[in-house]
C-alpha cells in the first residue's frame, strides 16, 4: 500500500506541475503508432503500445552506446557484466531472453543466439533514425521469445539534401579517469550520404568506440605488487571494467518509386576485448624476478547483409519482404603476459571458439480486403535458420564443442474486425514450427475502444511462448572452480501475457499538449528456465524449475509547452516465483521505479539543455543456495541515475557542440545478495552497475550541399 500511495501522489503531482508552465509557441506532437517502417493500416494504427526515442533525443544524451539510451526507460533495466563487457536488458522484470531486439525489423545475431538476450553494447548508434519500444505480447508478428515486447532500431534511409557529410569526435571520462593515451572513452565517426537521383540514395559510414577500461581501485595491466624486495600477489592488477575497442563499417542503398521500395544494407562489426587477470605469477630466474599473468583476449567479427522490399500493388494490397544473412565469429586467445618486459611471452591457446550463421526471411501481405469497411487481414511467413558452435569449455578449452542447427518455419495471420463503432478487435495466430520442439500455436488478441480522438482504451493479450536459447541448451563451463552446464533436454516455456492501458490526450490553450497513460500488466510464465543446483556435486545447470509471475502498474505523463518538454513516470512491479523446494509460491515481491526528464530550447542562443533521472528501487528475489540447495531471499539495493547535458548549434546548425555529465550521483556499485550460489548468511556482494560520474564533450560537423 505504501508504494501504491507513492504512485497516486506522483500521478497528481504530475498534473499539478504541468498546469503551472507558461505558454509559448509549440510544435505539433505526433503519436507513434507504427512498428518499424511497415504500413499497418490493414490491421490497426493503434495495435500496440509503442513509445519512441527520436534521433534528436539520442543526440542530446551524448550516448556512447545503446545502454546509455535505454537506461532511462521506465520498465527497462540494464544488466551490465564488466568482466565480459556485455550488457543486456530486462523489461517488466523479465530478462533479455524475453525481449526481441530488431534492426530494421530483422533480428540481430549474437553469441547467444539471435534476436533475444542481445549484448546491447554491440549496437552502433551513429545511423539511428529512431528507436521504437513496443510492449506486450508480440509473438504472432515476431515469433517465440517476443514475450515482454520488441525493441526495433530504425536506421536512416534518406537525406534532405543532395550530399550530406557528417562527422564527430567525442571525448569522455570514465569516472574521474581520463587521458588521450590509456584512460577514458574516445569516439569518432564519419558518414557520407548522397541522393544519386530522385529514386536512388546511398550512404557509407565508419565509427570507432575506444573504451580504455575502468581502473577504479585496480592498477592496470603492467602493475605488480612489491613489498620491500619481494614481489607480492595483492590482486590489484588489471581493471574493474575491462577495456574494449569497437569498429563499425556500414553501407546502404535505397531505391524507391511510387509503389515500390528496395533497400540493401551491409555492416561489418569488430570488437576487441582484453581481460587482464588480477592475479600474478612470480618466480626467480638467474637471480631475477620474472613476473607474469595469464590473460585473455576475445575478438568478435560480425558480417551482416539485409535486403528488403516493400510497397503496394495496384489493388492497394501492401507487401513487405525481407532477407538477411549474418555471420559472427568470436576468436579466443589465452596467453602469458610478461609484466616486466611488457610483452606476450607465450600463447597457450588461440582459436575460433564461437561461430554463428543466421539466415532470416520474412514476408507479409496486408490490407488484403481494401474495400471492406469492417474486415481486413494480414498474412505472412517467417523462416529462421541458425547453424553454429560454441567451444566455451572452461579450464583448458579442451575438445568439447557444441555444434548444432536450429530452425523455425512459421506462418501467421492477423485480422482487423471493426463491426462496432469505436471498437476494434485484432485476433492473430502464428504456427511456430521449431526443429527441436515441433509445432506450436502462438495467439494474441488486441482490443481497442476509442470513445473520442483523444481517449483510447487498449487490451493486448497473448501467448508467453519462449524456446530455450543456444546457451540454455548447449553451454558448458567446467573447471576446478566452476561447473555450469546447458541442458539439451529443456522444454519450451509457455504461459500468458496481458497488458491493458488507457491513454488520454489534452490540447490545452496556447497550443499546449498533455498526454497521460496508465498501464497494467500481468505475465504468467510456466516452466521458466533458470540455473539450479543439481546433484550431489552441486553443479549449476539450466532447468525448467518454476512458475514465474509478474504483475505491475505504471504511468507515463508528457507535456510540451512552447520550448519546454517534461516527462514523468513511475511503475510498481511485482514478481512471484513458485520454486521446487517451496511448499507454495513466494508471493509478490514489489519494486518501485520512477523516471523524469526535462528539456528546454533557448532560441536566442540556439541551445537545448536537458536532464534525465531514473530511480531504480530495491529488488528482492528468491535464489537457490549452492550449499543447502534451499531457496532464500536476496536483495539488490536501490540507486538513482541522473544525466544532464547541453547542446549548442553554430554556423546555421552545421556545427554542434554537446557537453554533459553522466551518472551525476556517482553510482559505481550496489549491494546485491540476489545472485545464485550465495548462502543466506553471506555478506553483501557488490554488483558493479556503472563506472562513476563521467563528463563528455562532443563536437559534430554536418554539411549539406
Amino acid at each position: 500500500m505504501k508504494h501504491l500511495g507513492h504512485c497516486l501522489m506522483f500521478f497528481f503531482i504530475t498534473h499539478f506541475i504541468c498546469g503551472q508552465v507558461d505558454t509559448t509557441e509549440v510544435n505539433e506532437l505526433q503519436e507513434v503508432l507504427l512498428v518499424g517502417n511497415v504500413k499497418r493500416e490493414a490491421v490497426s494504427k493503434t495495435l500496440f503500445n509503442v513509445s519512441q526515442i527520436t534521433r534528436q533525443e539520442i543526440l542530446q544524451m551524448g550516448a556512447s552506446n545503446l545502454a546509455d539510451v535505454l537506461n532511462q526507460g521506465l520498465n527497462i533495466n540494464i544488466n551490465p557484466n564488466p568482466s565480459t563487457g556485455r550488457s543486456t536488458i530486462s523489461m517488466f522484470g523479465l530478462d533479455g531472453g524475453y525481449v526481441k531486439i530488431l534492426i530494421d525489423n530483422i533480428p540481430m545475431v549474437s553469441d547467444n543466439g539471435y534476436g533475444a538476450d542481445i549484448d546491447i553494447m554491440q549496437i552502433n548508434l551513429d545511423n539511428i533514425e529512431r528507436i521504437e519500444i513496443v510492449e506486450g505480447a508480440m509473438g504472432v508478428l515476431y515469433g517465440d521469445n517476443a514475450v515482454a515486447g520488441v525493441i526495433n532500431i530504425i536506421t536512416k534511409k534518406s537525406a534532405a539534401s543532395d550530399w550530406n557529410i557528417s562527422a564527430y569526435v567525442q571525448e569522455e571520462t570514465v569516472g574521474s579517469e581520463y587521458n588521450f593515451k590509456d584512460q577514458g572513452r574516445h569516439k569518432q565517426q564519419v558518414r557520407v550520404s548522397h541522393n544519386v537521383s530522385d529514386e536512388l540514395f546511398a550512404s557509407v559510414g565508419f565509427a570507432r568506440n575506444d573504451f580504455k577500461g575502468f581502473f577504479n581501485d585496480y592498477k592496470g595491466k603492467d602493475y605488480f605488487g612489491v613489498r620491500g624486495s619481494t614481489i607480492v600477489n595483492d590482486l590489484q592488477r588489471g581493471y574493474e571494467w575491462n577495456p574494449k575497442e569497437q569498429h563499425t563499417l556500414d553501407a546502404s542503398l535505397s531505391y524507391r518509386r511510387e509503389r515500390f521500395r528496395l533497400y540493401y544494407k551491409f555492416e561489418y562489426y569488430h570488437e576487441d576485448l582484453d581481460i587482464y587477470n588480477h592475479s600474478i605469477n612470480s618466480r626467480i630466474v638467474d637471480g631475477n624476478y620474472v613476473v607474469t599473468a595469464n590473460d585473455e583476449n576475445f575478438k568478435v567479427n560480425r558480417f551482416s547483409h539485409q535486403l528488403q522490399s516493400w510497397g503496394s500493388f495496384e489493388n492497394d494490397v501492401d507487401y513487405r519482404i525481407a532477407l538477411s544473412y549474418q555471420n559472427q565469429e568470436r576468436d579466443y586467445k589465452n596467453y602469458i603476459y610478461n609484466i616486466g618486459t611488457r610483452q606476450i611471452q607465450d600463447v597457450t591457446w588461440d582459436h575460433t571458439n564461437q561461430s554463428s550463421d543466421l539466415i532470416f526471411s520474412k514476408g507479409s501481405l496486408s490490407n488484403l480486403f481494401p474495400q471492406s469497411p469492417s474486415f481486413n487481414l494480414t498474412t505472412g511467413y517467417e523462416i529462421v535458420y541458425q547453424e553454429g558452435y560454441d567451444a566455451t569449455a572452461g579450464g583448458d578449452y579442451s575438445s568439447r564443442i557444441a555444434e548444432e542447427k536450429l530452425s523455425n518455419y512459421d506462418v501467421f495471420a492477423l485480422a482487423d474486425l471493426d463491426f462496432i463503432d469505436q471498437v476494434s478487435f485484432h485476433p492473430g495466430l502464428r504456427l511456430n514450427n521449431n526443429s527441436n520442439y515441433g509445432s506450436h500455436l502462438i495467439w494474441s488478441v488486441t482490443t481497442n475502444y476509442n470513445p473520442s480522438e483523444t481517449l483510447n482504451f487498449k487490451a493486448v493479450l497473448g501467448s508467453a511462448y519462449k524456446t530455450p536459447t543456444f546457451t540454455n541448451l548447449y553451454y558448458y563451463f567446467v573447471d576446478s572452480n566452476h561447473d555450469l552446464r546447458g541442458n539439451p533436454d529443456l522444454e519450451p516455456e509457455n504461459g500468458f501475457s496481458g497488458l491493458v492501458s488507457v491513454r488520454k490526450q489534452w490540447d490545452i490553450e496556447n497550443q499546449t499538449r498533455l498526454s497521460t497513460s496508465l498501464k497494467g500488466y500481468y505475465f504468467d510464465i510456466q516452466d521458466k528456465i533458470d540455473l539450479a543446483v543439481v546433484g550431489d556435486d552441486n553443479r549449476l545447470q539450466y532447468m525448467n524449475i518454476n512458475e514465474y509471475r509478474v504483475a505491475g502498474l505504471s504511468t507515463d505523463n508528457h507535456l510540451q509547452r512552447g520550448y519546454l518538454r517534461l516527462g514523468l513516470g513511475m511503475s510498481l512491479n511485482g514478481i512471484s516465483q513458485s520454486l521446487g523446494t517451496l511448499e507454495e509460491d513466494s508471493g509478490f515481491l514489489f519494486s518501485f521505479n520512477a523516471n523524469a526528464n526535462a528539456s528546454y530550447l533557448i532560441p536566442s542562443i540556439d541551445t537545448r539543455v536537458s536532464a534525465r533521472l531514473k530511480y531504480n528501487g530495491q529488488i528482492e528475489r528468491y535464489i537457490q543456495d549452492q550449499i543447502t540447495q534451499a531457496y532464500v531471499k536476496g536483495e539488490q539495493d536501490a540507486f538513482t541515475w541522473l544525466d544532464v547535458s547541453a547542446q549548442k548549434y553554430f554556423l546555421d546548425r552545421s556545427l554542434e557542440l554537446t557537453l554533459g555529465v553522466k551518472n551525476l550521483f556517482d553510482v559505481v556499485q550496489v549491494n546485491n545478495t540476489a545472485l545464485i550460489g550465495q548462502s543466506h548468511d553471506a555478506a553483501d556482494t557488490s554488483l558493479l552497475m556503472g563506472h562513476g560520474r563521467s563528463y563528455f564533450i562532443k563536437l559534430a560537423f554536418n554539411l549539406d550541399f
